[in-house]
């Protein structure tokens, strides 16, 4: 019988000890996310290269089997000012640190160690796969007439699939609904002092997970992390912002960007050392517009991007 790719769940717990899995709820733990994918096995296979007096074949063995899974969440706020948005477990998995400000904001900062792990579960129309020990990377895509989300990417240990059925009693009233990115929901835009007249804002995390399988040890590692982005913004004039020479001389700027304007559903994300790489110039209706590669960088430590939820 056939699978439909429209029957899709996924519910995420952060694990009380790394690596030991729990098991999420569908009505405290689902995550109403878009394009999911439960890959069915990640890995390795090595080849046996066995000698013999005909040609052909050796065979493979499998080896370091873990699993991936990659969906997006639509970036809003809980509805509430200082309470956790759902997707908070996600981001902190990640690599931020949830500090909640009950009835004002909800702060999330980068943390160099001691991020929690998840046990996520993904169903497909019945089929169960599950990850444990997962930590993940995120990215963030807030583009002009479009919605904005985060792009999620969890590794984490494998095991075999199974066919308990579509579970009841989901619940997504946690998640609410996002605006869409524009001038009327995204009211301040600032890039190295320029408020910038925006199409594209993209964000990686950078996090480097990778999947280590050892003699005594295996599991999901993040040991370092690389935040770049890209802003594709109206071209200035020179005497306005020179973008080459800001490149030519390596200067160091910040952003501030906020989307929403109804308390509960703000996001600001602040970024105090940006560094911009060779831009391009491209034609966006007969209008000249840069697209800016950069690298986010610590300004103390741990706050090389910042997000406020308020």
């Amino acid at each position: 019988m056939a699978k439909s790719m429209q029957k899709m769940l996924l519910l995420a717990a952060v694990e009380t000890v790394s690596g030991t899995p729990v098991v999420p709820l569908p009505g405290t733990n689902a995550i109403l996310t878009r394009n999911p994918v439960f890959n069915m096995i990640d890995g390795e296979q090595v080849e046996r290269n066995l000698m013999k007096p005909f040609k052909g074949n050796s065979g493979k063995l499998f080896v370091g089997e873990h699993r991936k899974f990659t969906f997006e969440v639509e970036l809003a706020g809980s509805g509430v000012a200082g309470t956790a948005p759902a997707w908070s477990p996600l981001l902190q998995a990640c690599g931020f640190a949830e500090t909640v400000t009950a009835g004002v904001d909800v702060t999330f900062n980068p943390v160099s160690q001691g991020e929690p792990t998840l046990t996520l579960y993904g169903y497909l129309d019945g089929t169960l796969f599950t990850v444990s020990g997962a930590k993940g990377n995120v990215s963030f895509e807030l583009n002009a007439k479009q919605i904005p989300v985060m792009k999620f990417e969890f590794t984490g240990s494998y095991s075999a699939a199974t066919e308990p059925g579509m579970p009841g009693g989901v619940d997504y009233s946690a998640f609410i609904m996002p605006k869409t990115v524009g001038k009327t929901n995204t009211p301040t835009f600032t890039f190295f002092g320029l408020n910038a007249c925006t199409s594209a804002f993209s964000i990686n995390w950078g996090n480097t997970v990778t999947w280590r399988d050892l003699i005594n040890c295996a599991g999901a590692h993040s040991p370092t992390r690389s935040p770049t982005g890209s802003a594709t913004i109206e071209l200035p004039k020179a005497d306005q912002v020179n973008w080459g020479e800001k490149v030519r001389t390596s200067d160091v700027g910040s952003a501030t960007l906020v989307h929403g304007v109804t308390a509960g559903n703000i996001i600001e994300l602040q970024m105090p050392r940006l560094q911009s790489g060779i831009g391009t110039v491209n034609n966006d209706a007969d209008i000249a517009m840069l697209q800016l590669p950069f690298d986010l960088m610590p300004d103390q430590g741990d706050d090389e991007l910042v997000i406020i939820c308020r």
